[in-house]
């Protein structure tokens, strides 16, 4: 009776432990998932071009605050959006740890262009991640700053190109 306890309480134990960790996995794999976008690039460009591409995207952010870095008439909020442009990959890509920022710029509004050169030919994956970030002050009953809070969403962005002579 004892072993069929023990045993039972193992299997409870360690499948419990296997949820926890597919459920960090998952938390892990949507924390840069958090925006709607949409990225307009070909799928096929010419190596040495340059291209535009347009990126618009939407946040849960747009409803408190426009997407500019301050604003007038609300000064107990601040919102900043960067967009973090990466190093093309060859695809496949691996994993994420490929990847190596070349760039940021804040971005003022929530449609915004990316001037886009590829150098070699061949299958590239092109990266960049929009993190968007709002601080709000809090005040006491005196009228004193005495916290400020941070919230953030990340959107990781990926598209397959094709680079052709």
């Amino acid at each position: 009776m004892k072993k069929t306890i023990i045993a039972l309480s193992l299997c409870i134990f360690f499948f419990s432990c296997e949820k926890k960790n597919e459920l960090a996995e998952e938390i892990v794999q949507s924390s840069f998932d958090q925006l709607e976008y949409k990225l307009k690039l070909p799928d096929t460009v010419i190596v040495n071009k340059p291209y535009q591409a347009t990126i618009e995207f939407k946040s849960d952010f747009d409803s408190i605050i426009d997407p500019v870095q301050i604003n007038p008439h609300d000064s107990t909020k601040v919102r900043l959006i960067t967009y973090y442009r990466y190093e093309p990959v060859r695809s496949p890509m691996k994993s994420i740890g490929e990847l190596i920022k070349i760039d940021s710029t804040f971005v003022l509004n929530k449609n915004f262009e990316i001037s886009i050169v590829f150098r070699e030919k061949g299958e590239f994956i092109y990266s960049g991640l929009i993190k968007d970030v709002i601080m709000h002050n809090h005040y006491n009953e005196r009228g004193i700053r005495d916290t400020v809070s941070f919230e953030e969403f990340k959107q990781q962005i990926h598209k397959k190109v094709i680079v052709v002579e």
